[in-house]
């Protein structure tokens, strides 16, 4: 059965990431996308690397260097379960992977293992890239024995099993409450939405809980850590005692939670396994269908329409790319609650100041706008489009009309608690209209034209386009640069009105979209 797991996620992981056709193709343009793709890797890679080694090195200089295993082990843990609860039902209970490997010889628990293996191969090595800069920093100015870096090695390596098998029980559970709903897809985003909220709710409570009591914090800031790490994920702490002090029972005790969990996870699943992949990829189709009166529409409202159909019909996509509107709201909010200095502290960035805010405001729906892998979803059905009359103006703004509409609450629910919350002037009042306004038709612009020359359409699972497309990654590493420089230049002439810099940002903003639309530019495949 070794040689079977080996073989499946082997095969996952190749499709998963693209590998097969960058081997493979003879195509110079996918071959220069590959290496693109891995550029982009290595410079997220150091950017993670430097916030990670910053967070580390101020816990050393506090004298807290024994919870820097135990803070990273629990930033582990929330990203592997944030991230794999959105691709749990994707990837773990995918149906039509199931249906083409199982008249293989392969058993079902070869199936299921590579599956998870699949999603724990990626999410291990999210947890060595935050976990190994802070190590490196603990072991230079702590100078502990070998024990740490060897019950290290082995915490690092199980580390993502328990937030991994948690999330994808609760992406199974999402899924199967919502697999017999007749809008099951919509039911699905809801569930998973709120499930997101809640998650968010709770790390703001707890920033607003530390900005209120940070002077009990300074006083007996070692028992208030390890309390809060108990409470949220004592498993952090026992890795942490069994590296820092070398307790072999606590390393045990670490492993035995873990691996039992996800082999007990694993031994339940497996008798039910392929009936869940059908009923989960089955659609319940009911013969009531009655002729109803039609409309003509427009050739764009026609394209946000169809636009509109297809967001809807993938999980994935629309709790991926909401998530940045998601976080819009909540800094609102926590801005409204903890005040407008605590913003810096909130978002993990000191230095932000409220002058900044209609920046980092903007930014935030941009980090994955929709229209990234917009044309990328279309997948083997694009001929369709190349078969309508409608010219390369009317596709792009039918993409970008969806994304501003779909962003649209998300930012007036946003604006409104900013003005309750700051009482702005008119100066500052346009500045927080107009400059997330421009930031968000920007970044919905700049996506869909990055996605127009990095289109991928041979995908087999929609993770891949909207998690790990090189254009996804690039728009992302494209809004930060827009939002990073604005801050810098904010930062470095303080004496210099606000306004007059926010003017600046939206003329900038708005004046790429115009150059991005020029007639005679790149042009969509097939379009006229």
């Amino acid at each position: 059965m070794t040689r079977q797991i080996r073989l499946l996620t082997k095969l996952s992981l190749r499709g998963l990431f693209g590998l097969n056709e960058f081997f493979y193709t003879k195509d110079r343009r996918k071959k220069m996308k590959g290496c693109l793709m891995g550029v982009m890797w290595v410079f997220l890679i150091g950017m993670l690397a430097v916030y990670v080694g910053m967070l580390s090195y101020g816990l050393l200089a506090l004298g807290l260097g024994d919870f820097v295993p135990a803070v990273l082990g629990m930033a582990v843990a929330a990203l592997v379960f944030f991230f794999t609860v959105f691709k749990a039902g994707a990837v773990l209970f995918d149906r039509r992977a199931f249906e083409k490997e199982i008249p293989l010889p392969v058993t079902v628990r070869a199936v299921i293992f590579s599956r998870f293996l699949s999603m724990y191969v990626t999410d291990m090595l999210l947890g060595v890239l935050v976990m190994l800069p802070g190590m490196a920093l603990y072991g230079i100015m702590e100078r502990p024995g070998l024990a740490f870096y060897g019950y290290g090695i082995v915490a690092v390596i199980f580390l993502p099993l328990l937030p991994m098998t948690a999330a994808s029980i609760a992406g199974a559970l999402i899924a199967g409450v919502t697999a017999r709903w007749r809008k099951k897809n919509l039911a699905g985003i809801l569930l998973t939405l709120v499930f997101v909220c809640a998650i968010l709710a709770g790390s703001m409570r707890m920033s607003v809980m530390e900005e209120s009591q940070l002077i009990e914090m300074m006083q007996d800031m070692a028992l208030q850590l390890e309390r809060q790490i108990r409470g949220i994920y004592p498993p952090a702490l026992w890795m942490a005692e069994a590296m820092a002090r070398g307790s072999i029972g606590k390393l045990a005790l670490f492993l035995g939670v873990s691996v039992g969990t996800f082999a007990a996870f694993l031994e339940i699943l497996r008798p039910f396994y392929g009936k869940i992949c059908m009923l989960l990829g089955a659609n319940e189709a009911k013969g009531n269908y009655r002729m109803k009166e039609l409309h003509a529409r427009s050739v764009l409202g026609s394209l946000i329409e169809r636009e509109w159909r297809r967001y809807v019909s993938s999980t994935v996509y629309v709790t991926n790319t909401l998530v940045g509107q998601i976080l819009m709201v909540f800094l609102a909010g926590a801005v409204l609650v903890i005040g407008k200095d605590g913003i810096g502290a909130l978002i993990g960035i000191p230095g932000i100041t409220d002058r900044m805010l209609p920046v980092v405001l903007g930014v935030l729906p941009g980090m994955m706008p929709m229209t990234a892998c917009a044309v990328s979803m279309e997948g083997r059905q694009w001929w369709m489009m190349q078969t309508l009359p409608v010219s390369r103006r009317e596709m792009v703004w039918s993409k970008v009309a969806l994304n501003l509409i779909v962003t649209a609450p998300f930012y007036v629910v946003s604006e409104v608690l900013l003005f309750i919350a700051l009482r702005p002037g008119w100066t500052k009042m346009l500045s927080l209209i107009a400059v997330p306004a421009a930031y968000c038709v920007f970044s919905a612009r700049v996506g869909l034209a990055i996605n127009e020359r990095m289109p991928v359409f041979d995908w087999e699972n929609e993770t891949r386009v909207v998690k790990q497309s090189a254009s996804s990654m690039l728009s992302m590493l494209t809004d930060m640069a827009a939002g990073l420089i604005p801050i810098v230049v904010l930062a470095a002439f303080p004496a210099v009105p606000d306004i007059w810099i926010h003017a600046a940002v939206v003329c900038v903003l708005l004046g790429a979209v115009w150059i991005m639309d020029l007639p005679g530019g790149e042009r969509l495949p097939g379009t006229t």
